[in-house]
Parts: C-alpha cells; sequence; structure tokens
C-alpha cells in the first residue's frame, strides 16, 4: 500500500510540474492549460511514472533510502524526459529543451521534497524510539530478507518485546554496506563478533528460512566469541510471507546445535503403513509413546489405543491429543504389560493390527538396584504383549529397544537385548511380524540428561557430569519416533533395525553448551562438577553400525542387524525357561540363565 501510494504522489508532483512549466512557457491560465494541452499533461505524469516503474525505484521504502536510491531516482527521470522528448517529436508537437529541463527540475524537487519529509519523519520517529529504548536490549537481526525485515519492523513498533534492533548481518554480497529499515547491512556471518562489538548488541536473532543445523552451530559460535546471545524468529523451516504474523522470537535449542541431518521420510509407504489402521502403543504416556500417538494419528490411523500405567502421565498426553483429533479416534486404557489378562482383554475389544511396543523401564542406574522389576517389567511384559499379538492375529508388532542392548554391561541393557531375542524368535512365517527398533538417547525425554541440567540451571548450578569422557548419542524425539514408523513400515519380520544416531556427543560438551545457551559463561556463572560414573554407566554406548553387523536398507538412517551377529542356535527353550524362571521368582536362576545368552553379564553379579 505505501508503494502505491508513493506512486499516486510522484503522478501527482508529475501533473504539478507540467502545468508550473506550461504556465510559465505560455502564460495561460489553468482552465485553457487542460483543454489546449491536455495531452502534454496526461502524457507526461503517465509516462515518467512508467519509467519509475521501469527502473525499481519503489523497491525501497523511505526507511531504507540511500545515496544510490536519490541517484536511481534522478536517474529515471532524466531517462524518461528523453524518451518523452522523442515521443513529443514523433506526435509532431516537439518541446524545447529549455522547458524539458524546467520540468524535470521541477518534478525532481518535488519527487525528492516529499520523500526528504518522509525520511524525516521516519527518523524522527525512531530518535523518539531510541529516547525510551534505554532499558531494551541492542539487537542484531541475522538475515535482510523478508522475514528479517518484518522482524525489524516489528521489534520497532513493539516496545514491549524491549529490543531495538541496531544493524543487519546477510551473507548476500550485494547488501552489504546499504541500508535497509534504516539498519546498516554489516556484512556476512563472520563479521558478526565485529558487528556485535561496534554496535553494542547482546543478542543475534536468526531470521532466515531454511536454516540447517550446521549454519546455527556456526552462527552460535560466532556469537559466543562476541559474548551474545543467540535467538530465532519463527519456524526456521518455513517463513512464508503469509507466516512471519504468526512467528515468535524463540530461545536456539540445544537440538538445533546437534549435527545432525535433516530426516527425509518415504511419507507413502508410512501413509499406506498406517492410514485406516487400528494401533496400540503400549508405554503410550512415555516420552517416546505419546509422540508415537502424535505422528500415529497425524498419519490417518483409524483408532489410537494408548495402554500406559502412567495415569497421570496418560491424562496429559490424551489432552494433548484433544487439542487437533477427535475424541473418537482414540482410546486410553490403564494397566501395565505385566498384567496379561488386561492385555487380552484390550485386544479382544480393539482388535489392533499394528502395535508399538514402548512401555518398558529404562533408567540404567535404578533398574540396578531393582533388576527384579526390570525382569518383570521389561521381559514378562514384551512376552506377554508378543504373546497375544501374535495370537490375536496383529499384522506387525514393533518393539522400541535401545543402545544399551549392545554388549550390556547393566541390566537395563540385558533385559531390552533379552526382550530383542523373544520377540525375533517369535517371529513366524505367514503370521504376526515382529521387529525391534534399537536408537539411543533422546533429547528432552523424561529424566533424561537435558531437562536435568535445565532443572540445575534454573537452580544456579552446578550441572552434574558422571564423567568428563562420557559420550552419547542423540538424537531428538520426533525424529526418532518418524525413523521407528518408517523402520516399521518396511519390517519382513525378525529384524533388529538399528537407527543412524550421527556422532556421539560428550555430556561435558553438551553441559558447556546449555551453558551458554543461557547468555551464562561455565565455571565462571555456571560450574561443572564431575561427580563419577553410576552403577551399571558404561563410558561409550555402541550401535553396531560397521559393515560387519549391520545392512543398509532402501532408507536413509535406518540399518538392520546381520543374522550372523546374531546368537547362533535355538535359543527358545532357554527363553522359555527364563520367563518361567522370572514369573516364579526364582531371580537367581533367572539371572545365571540370562548371563548364559549374554556373554557381556558374565562377570556381573545382583544380589536376590
Amino acid at each position: 500500500m505505501l508503494k502505491i501510494l508513493m506512486f499516486l504522489l510522484d503522478a501527482v508532483c508529475f501533473f504539478i510540474a507540467i502545468v508550473v512549466s506550461l504556465a510559465l512557457a505560455t502564460g495561460d491560465g489553468f482552465v485553457r492549460l487542460l483543454s489546449e494541452s491536455r495531452l502534454i499533461v496526461i502524457l507526461y505524469p503517465s509516462f515518467t511514472g512508467l519509467f519509475l516503474l521501469l527502473m525499481n525505484s519503489y523497491a525501497e521504502l523511505p526507511g531504507d533510502y540511500s545515496f544510490y536510491s536519490a541517484l536511481k531516482i534522478i536517474a529515471a527521470i532524466i531517462i524518461s524526459h528523453v524518451f518523452f522528448a522523442l515521443l513529443m517529436i514523433f506526435l509532431g508537437r516537439p518541446v524545447s529543451y529549455i522547458f524539458l529541463i524546467n520540468i524535470a527540475v521541477y518534478s525532481m524537487a518535488l519527487c525528492g521534497l516529499y520523500r526528504f519529509a518522509a525520511v524525516s519523519v521516519y527518523y524522527m520517529r525512531r530518535h523518539m524510539l531510541k529516547d525510551r529504548a534505554s532499558n531494551e536490549k541492542r539487537v542484531i537481526i541475522f538475515g535482510a530478507g523478508d522475514a528479517g525485515k518484518y522482524l525489524a519492523n516489528m521489534l520497532f513498533q513493539d516496545s514491549s518485546k524491549k529490543m531495538r534492533p541496531v544493524a543487519f548481518i546477510d551473507d548476500d554480497p550485494a547488501l552489504e554496506g546499504k541500508k535497509i529499515k534504516g539498519l546498516p547491512v554489516v556484512g556476512p556471518r563472520l563479521a558478526l563478533p565485529y558487528a556485535a562489538k561496534k554496535y553494542g548488541a547482546e543478542t543475534i536473532i536468526i531470521a532466515i528460512p531454511f536454516v540447517d543445523n550446521s549454519t546455527i552451530r556456526e552462527i552460535f559460535n560466532l556469537c559466543c566469541q562476541a559474548g551474545c546471545t543467540v535467538k530465532r524468529f519463527g519456524n526456521m523451516s518455513n517463513l512464508a510471507f503469509e507466516s512471519l504474523a504468526k512467528s515468535t522470537i524463540t530461545e536456539v535449542r540445544v537440538e538445533d546445535l546437534l549435527q545432525r541431518d535433516v530426516v527425509r521420510l518415504d511419507l507413502e509407504s508410512l501413509s499406506v503403513f498406517l492410514r485406516n489402521k487400528t494401533v496400540l502403543v503400549t508405554g503410550g504416556a512415555g516420552s517416546i509413546g505419546s509422540e508415537l500417538c502424535k505422528q500415529i494419528l497425524n498419519y490417518g490411523a483409524k483408532q489410537l489405543i494408548m495402554l500406559d500405567i502412567n495415569e497421570n502421565g496418560l491424562f496429559e498426553a490424551a489432552m494433548e491429543l484433544r487439542r487437533k483429533y477427535r475424541e473418537s479416534s482414540f482410546v486410553t486404557c490403564i494397566g501395565s504389560v505385566r498384567d496379561r489378562d488386561l492385555l487380552s482383554a484390550v485386544f479382544a475389544q480393539y482388535k489392533p493390527q499394528i502395535v508399538f511396543h514402548a512401555a518398558a523401564y529404562k533408567h540404567v542406574p535404578m533398574m540396578e538396584l531393582n533388576f527384579r522389576e526390570a525382569l518383570v517389567n521389561n521381559i514378562i511384559g514384551t512376552k506377554n504383549a508378543a504373546d497375544i499379538a501374535a495370537s490375536s492375529g496383529a499384522e506387525k508388532f514393533i518393539m522400541i529397544s535401545t543402545d544399551k542392548a549392545v554388549n550390556p554391561s547393566n541390566i537395563m541393557g540385558a533385559t531390552k537385548r533379552i526382550a530383542e531375542l523373544i520377540i525375533q524368535e517369535k517371529n513366524a512365517p505367514g503370521g504376526t511380524v515382529f521387529a525391534a527398533v534399537r536408537f539411543g538417547n533422546v533429547l528432552g525425554s523424561n529424566g533424561s540428561v537435558v531437562p536435568i541440567f535445565q532443572r540445575q540451571l534454573r537452580e544456579g548450578g552446578p550441572l552434574t557430569v558422571t564423567h568428563k569422557d562420557i559420550r552419547r548419542y542423540f538424537m531428538t524425539i520426533p525424529e526418532a519416533v518418524q525413523l521407528v514408523l518408517q523402520a516399521g513400515s518396511i519390517s519382513k519380520g525378525g529384524e533388529v533395525f538399528v537407527l543412524d544416531m550421527g556422532e556421539p556427543v560428550k555430556i561435558y560438551d553438551l553441559a558447556v553448551t546449555m551453558i551458554k545457551l543461557s547468555g551464562l559463561e561455565p565455571e565462571k556463572d555456571i560450574k561443572i562438577e564431575i561427580v563419577g560414573l553410576r552403577p551399571g554407566e558404561k563410558l561409550y554406548e555402541e550401535l553396531s553400525l560397521s559393515e560387519e553387523t549391520v545392512d543398509k536398507t532402501a532408507l536413509d538412517k535406518i540399518f538392520v542387524l546381520k543374522r550372523d551377529a546374531e546368537p547362533a542356535g535355538n535359543i527358545k527353550p532357554d527363553l522359555d525357561r527364563l520367563c518361567d524362571e522370572i514369573n516364579a521368582k526364582d531371580f537367581s536362576k533367572a539371572y545365571e540363565r540370562m548371563k548364559a545368552l549374554i556373554p557381556s553379564l558374565k562377570n556381573i553379579s545382583y544380589a536376590e
């Protein structure tokens, strides 16, 4: 609208310029001029305005004007006058050079005058805003495109944000040195520390679409050098202009700094896998289970059954689903996978076609102290669910496993490895397709390291790390669930899928990053305390991604454990006896049998 208004104002200026020039040249009055020289009066404003449009003179608004903007308008007016003179000769109405110079000068003066007034008002308003900005944070905006311009306007107009933009950073060399919204474009990202120092900026806001994690990491590191905090504007994967009004300024998350590529899914196979199906998720109130529920409904499942022993967690998960999905599309069932009768009733009533088994105890140190409960829940619970899924005619049964099942040195990892073996032995041609999906830690899950660090930061520290060299694999909850669903869609039976978790992350480095994300300095503002390894904890987790142990699948980031990497011989009798011993509460014998099945447990003992 502002550009249209400027075009109309220019047309008025050109009209006044031609009328005044004709009046001075002929001495005629206004009415006579309009009747005798109406061709020139009509042609000149139209012709000159057209040239300003052709030369893109309305691309910049008053807040963006520079010396180059003025030169561009002057050049457009001069060129338009040359062509206007030629047109008048062609029409048999030649005009004098003095007349052309007069209308050009008047046009430039009038157009320049109102533009000067507009720029003056703009900067006076900016100066008034500066006077009340003593308590506002000085901000540099990374990205001078549509999103960056929108953000600058928003911050100028909304004093409640308590932020004042002072400069832009943009990697486009054509923008360097220009002014946009009255703010200088200092240069590319490498100029961030210089710009922050020069303009006294405290915060950098990323406002560019489709930014990848490597870019965010690089900007984050540059901001750390400059002593600035980093924020982001809107959804970095979708900053379409129509969505800018809904965008907000948010914190950069630790997930954004993970060295991971974007997951690309085969959406067609996922839709075929889940659409119009009845799906059961055990452990539906947990971090992975609740995300599974959201994505399963998103891919068009006919009905979702959420089973969990955690009443409050199930209530919260259901409340979240109600905000987006019809209440009739999902059912909540309170109960444990240890309860075989309850599971049988659930399967009989709802007849699920696909089962995702996410119910398990997962905390390593706690399971070291409660190994009986770990055996009953993780092993017997899995066997119950698998047995009933098979007898009920379910199409697929996908178990969520863990990297701790690789050469386990703790009871939690050992129970999950036994659970993998159970579902592999349960798989049979023509029956339910059984498979497991193995991955590492997920960021933000209940009881994981990131929420613990966040709580410790709120309390002022220290952040506790068990060992300075301890490393873990990480992925985000949505990414892990997407890959679980994708693995489920391609499963044929008996596979243990292994997800590519990227490079392992040092927990100490993660603590340092989270302190910096809070705008604090490690060891100075917040201490990091090394507390020693916990019972059953390993320095390094394994995922078995070597060529000797896994095969690639047709999908990126999903591998399948080779059969020759599995135990040789028929282990079903041992698994059956193990389950019988657990059910009989003969935990000493059960543990001895587990050690026979899992060699890495041989040197570890548990008191009964």
